[in-house]
C-alpha cells in the first residue's frame, strides 16, 4: 500500500488524498477487528473458523467508494 500511495503522489496527485484516506481507514478498522479477534479464545474446531456476522465495514466501504469516483474522473 505504501508503494501505491506514494506512486499516487508522483503521478496522480488528486487521486492521492482520497486512496490515503482509505489506507487509513481501512488499518483503523482492521487493527480494531484484529485486536478483538486476539482477545477471543483459541478456535479448536473446523466450525469456528466460521465468522459467521461479518465485521462492520462502513468506514473503509465509503472511503473506498470516494477513492473509486476519484480515481473514475482522473485516471
Amino acid at each position: 500500500m505504501a508503494f501505491h500511495q506514494a506512486w499516487l503522489q508522483i503521478e496522480a496527485t488528486a487521486v492521492a488524498g482520497p486512496y490515503a484516506t482509505l489506507v487509513t481507514t481501512a488499518r483503523a478498522e482492521a487493527g480494531a477487528q484484529m485486536s478483538l479477534a486476539w482477545q477471543q479464545s483459541p478456535i479448536t474446531t473446523d466450525n469456528g473458523m466460521n465468522l459467521g456476522t461479518p465485521y462492520p465495514r462502513d468506514r473503509s466501504n465509503a472511503a473506498r467508494a470516494t477513492c473509486i469516483e476519484v480515481m473514475r474522473r482522473h485516471l
